[in-house]
């Protein structure tokens, strides 16, 4: 990497950070860490908060109640252009009377970079961005994935130690976004920047992500690395919001240190004890079944935990299909099992038996 691109990654710390608009708490006691160097996904729907919080960080608002701190200072009540961070908008906000260089080398002389060292920077920032030899293009000339482009060299050019992305990805056509999302992460990753990133599109979240944080309601529900996040929900929001989940009743019997035991579906099951929240004994819970952590087998098949029940519809979707089973009672699973080769799939009707995956299923408390 050039010595003109060369960045100091810094951490991002919130310490109980409250944001009112009025009446409104659009963020409340929120406490998220940035490490220096990862890239940190704050993600959630509309209205959950992230964004607000987003911009707290950039410092186009101030919170109400607590601290932020990029690296060692806090930076409460210091403006944007002071503050060591950089913000691509999901409008790119590029100025259309201007070339590619210079709208990249607006920020520079704008801090009074010396006028010899403008060149060299903005050009590898370019050419980081796979740009080199657009310079001289204007930017209305150029395609929304290039815009884009210019908006991160715009960003990086000024060696920021955090870069702080709103939704990046929004206007661009599904396939160019799956593209550029591994644009972002090899460039953060050969950065090694301090990136916080907001988006509701828990796809881009999962496979970009060193930490996700997962907010609703202007509350964080859930923060931890994807896999984490996945696998072990904390709750029933962020189990249904990341991913497909059936969700069962449960009553929990017994809670050990590395085991928990619920009544469910006619029986008894030893789970694992979830390390992310909290259980209680003798309190409602729900089962969270992935599909992918299903199977269906023939009625008659022994062993394992397994549930009979009968075929209610299938979805085919290519390297898989997607079943709704029937089981005693009201409950209803669907079951993401590999399409088979050369064999007809399962039909409505077709009785079978759902066998549950245990070491994968977890237990979170019933919020209702």
């Amino acid at each position: 990497m050039s010595n003109t691109l060369r960045i100091d990654p810094q951490s991002v710390v919130l310490e109980r950070v409250t944001k009112r608009f009025g009446t409104t708490a659009a963020v409340d006691d929120v406490t998220i860490t940035a490490e220096a160097g990862m890239l940190t996904t704050l993600l959630g729907p509309s209205g959950c908060g992230k964004t607000t919080t987003l911009r707290m960080i950039g410092g186009f608002y101030d919170p109400d109640e607590g601290s932020i701190r990029i690296g060692p200072k806090v930076v409460n009540g210091v403006p944007p252009h002071a503050r060591s961070t950089r913000t691509v908008f999901q409008s790119y906000a590029l100025f259309p009377h201007m070339t590619v260089f210079e709208n990249v080398a607006f920020g520079l002389r704008a801090t009074r970079v010396p006028r010899a060292e403008i060149p060299p920077r903005v050009q590898d920032a370019l050419a980081l961005v796979g740009l080199e030899g657009f310079a001289q293009r204007s930017s209305g000339q150029l395609s929304g994935g290039q815009q884009q482009r210019v908006a991160f060299a715009r960003a990086l050019v000024t060696r920021p130690e955090v870069l702080l992305l709103d939704e990046p990805l929004s206007n661009l056509d599904a396939k160019l976004r799956v593209h550029m999302r591994a644009e972002i992460r090899s460039l953060q990753q050969t950065l090694g920047i301090t990136t916080v990133y907001v988006t509701h599109d828990q796809e881009e979240a999962m496979s970009l992500s060193d930490h996700v944080v997962v907010m609703s309601d202007g509350h964080v529900e859930q923060q931890g690395a994807p896999h984490d996040i996945y696998e072990r929900p904390a709750t029933r929001f962020v189990a249904d919001f990341i991913g497909v989940s059936n969700f069962v009743a449960a009553t929990i019997r017994t809670v050990a240190a590395a085991e928990v035991t619920v009544d469910a579906l006619g029986t008894q099951l030893r789970l694992a004890r979830p390390t992310t929240h909290d259980v209680y004994e003798g309190e409602a819970g729900l089962l969270v079944l992935r599909p992918e952590h299903l199977h269906l087998e023939e009625p008659d098949t022994v062993g394992g935990v397994g549930f009979e029940g009968t075929v209610a519809s299938v979805a085919y979707l290519g390297a898989a299909a997607s079943y709704t089973v029937a089981l005693h009672g009201d409950t209803v699973l669907t079951v993401e099992d590999p399409a088979p080769r050369g064999a007809a799939l399962r039909r409505p009707g077709d009785r079978v038996r759902v066998r549950l995956q245990v070491d994968r299923v977890y237990v979170v408390p019933d919020a209702s």
